[in-house]
This record gives C-alpha cells, structure tokens and sequence, in this order.
C-alpha cells in the first residue's frame, strides 16, 4: 500500500478537463488507476501556489474534488485518518500547498489553512517570494537560474511556524541556499516530496550528497520523482528503463540508509517514463525492485512506513 508524496492531479484534472472518478488514458491520476496503482494516499498539490489568488482557487479546486462522493476521497489531516482510509476503502487525500507566495507574512493565512488541512507546503516553487527562492530556470530550454539569496528573516520564522503548527516543510524545490536555511531553523523532520539524486542526474533541481544526509538526519525522506529529465542526463522516456528509477533509490540508500527513501513521483505535473506511464503501474516498479535486492521491510518502509514516520513527528 503506497503513500505518493506529490502529485499534481488538481491542475492536471482542470486542464485537461476530465474527471477524477472516471478512469482515462490522459494524464497520470484517476481514482481508477489509483485503486490498480494499489496508492491508498497521495499529496494532493496546489500548483502554482505564488499568489493569494492562485491558492484561493486551487483550494476551491480542493474542495470541490473532496466534496464529490463519487471520487471516494478522504481528506487526511491526521494520522489516525490513514488508518480510516483502509477501513472505509478511500483514497487519503493530503493537502499540499506547491510553493507560499499567496501566504501573508503575519501567518494568519496560514493558520487558517492549516485550520482547513493543510499539512504541507512547499516554501517555493520555481520562482523567489518574500520567504524563499527556488531553483529558477528557463522551462524552455532548462537552464538554470540559480541565485544566491535563500531564506529572508521572515522565511526563517516561517519555517519556525510550521514546525509549530504541524505543517511538513518541503524543500525540493529550494535553492541551495534556500536549502541550508531551512536546515539551520527546523527543529522537525523535512522532506523533499519530488526530488532525485544529483550525482546521478545533475539536474539543478536533484539533490547533492550532503543535502540527503542533511534531510536523513532531521529524520525526513525524500520522494523519488519520476520526471524524465530528473532520472537521466540524455534518456527519453522511451529509453528509460526501472533500473533508472532505481538507481536513485540505490544510491540513497547506499548513503543514509532505508528509512529516508520514498516515493514522489510528480505524477501529472511531469513527462515520466513509458514504464512507469501512470499511476497504476507502481505495482510493475515495486515488483522490479523486489526482485532486484529489497525485501517485504524495505519495500514497506519505501511505499508508506517512511512518509508516515514523518507525519507521526510533524502533524499534532
């Protein structure tokens, strides 16, 4: 049973004008495929998240999937509610916010929203805002803007307040800079929710060696994204095979171990692989690894027991 820690089936759904409880061949996500997928919860992104109105909107998009019977959705605020999704058959649903650029520097839009579920957040997305900067580049041609502003003060106090209200802080998509800050001021476990390995895949967005021990040792997990360009430098997704998705997986925890790898797969907001096409065929991927070296414990700890670790220290 799998937990996914980033999907961007909200937008996905909107834009390509289908619905969520009718199973299709566009997109990743759909409850259909979820159910195949044998995914019994996922971060449900607000993407783009940069102003107070793109999160007004795609928190009403929320609202008006959770709301629908026919889509057999549970909204997860709590630990507790996982366990009511196996219990009652429906898809736990965790409200993430894809970057802060709509919250208010005094945390009043954030209290109510953590009030309404929200239960993690990413401190930006690919753009700067007035708490953090992301790893900007160029969506044409992928070239990367890095800068070196991370944090601001009241960035710092941001993350300060999210470990005090129980809201997961995300860092994949962070600058370095952005990164370390974090770091220095949370006193809970982080995550990168859709994040690969840069000695691997030298993608500005994947992560360097000491920022995977850095995210190991506030006791957080990292989700592999499944995004072609963040699995391999000069494959298309026609050319990628699972061993590619597991060397990331492999090399992560050659590093810090089984406890901080788990799945992100940014299923509807990326090109991924012919082999892994959508959300039902992580069975095919979990299978694969299985056979390559993980046993029953591992592949536990990959597909739930570690985001479930961390929701345990984080949420109240």
């Amino acid at each position: 049973m799998i937990i996914d820690g980033h999907t961007d089936v909200l937008w996905a759904l909107t834009r390509e004008n289908r619905k969520f409880s009718e199973e299709s061949d566009i997109g990743h996500v759909d409850l259909h495929r979820l159910r195949k997928g044998r995914v019994f919860a996922a971060f449900f992104a607000v993407f783009p998240a940069r102003s107070d109105f793109d999160i007004y909107r795609g928190v009403d998009q929320w609202f008006s999937l959770i709301e629908d019977q026919d889509n057999s959705i549970l909204q997860v605020k709590t630990v507790e509610d996982i366990n009511k999704c196996k219990m009652n058959d429906k898809i736990g649903a965790v409200l993430h916010f894809e970057g802060s650029g709509g919250i208010d520097s005094e945390f009043l839009t954030l209290k109510n929203y953590y009030r309404l579920g929200l239960r993690s957040i990413g401190l930006s997305w690919s753009n700067v805002n007035r708490f953090a900067t992301g790893v900007t580049f160029n969506m044409l041609s992928g070239e990367s803007f890095e800068q070196e502003r991370g944090l601001t003060d009241t960035g710092k106090e941001l993350v300060k307040e999210l470990n005090n209200l129980g809201i997961i802080a995300d860092v994949s998509h962070l600058n370095e800079k952005s990164f370390w800050d974090v770091i220095d001021q949370t006193s809970k476990p982080i995550i990168a929710s859709h994040s690969n390995v840069y000695a691997i895949c030298n993608h500005p967005r994947n992560l360097k060696d000491e920022q995977i021990r850095a995210i190991a040792e506030t006791n957080g997990t990292i989700g592999l994204n499944f995004c072609v360009s963040f699995l391999s430098d000069n494959k298309k997704k026609d050319q990628i095979q699972l061993e590619d998705l597991k060397k990331h997986v492999d090399y992560i925890v050659e590093l810090v171990g089984i406890d901080h790898i788990s799945f992100g797969s940014d299923y509807d907001g990326a090109t991924v692989p012919d082999v892994v096409k959508d959300v039902s065929y992580y069975p095919v991927l979990v299978d694969y690894l299985e056979t390559n070296g993980y046993n029953k414990e591992d592949l536990q700890k990959i597909e739930s027991q570690n985001f479930l670790r961390v929701m345990k220290e984080v949420w109240k």
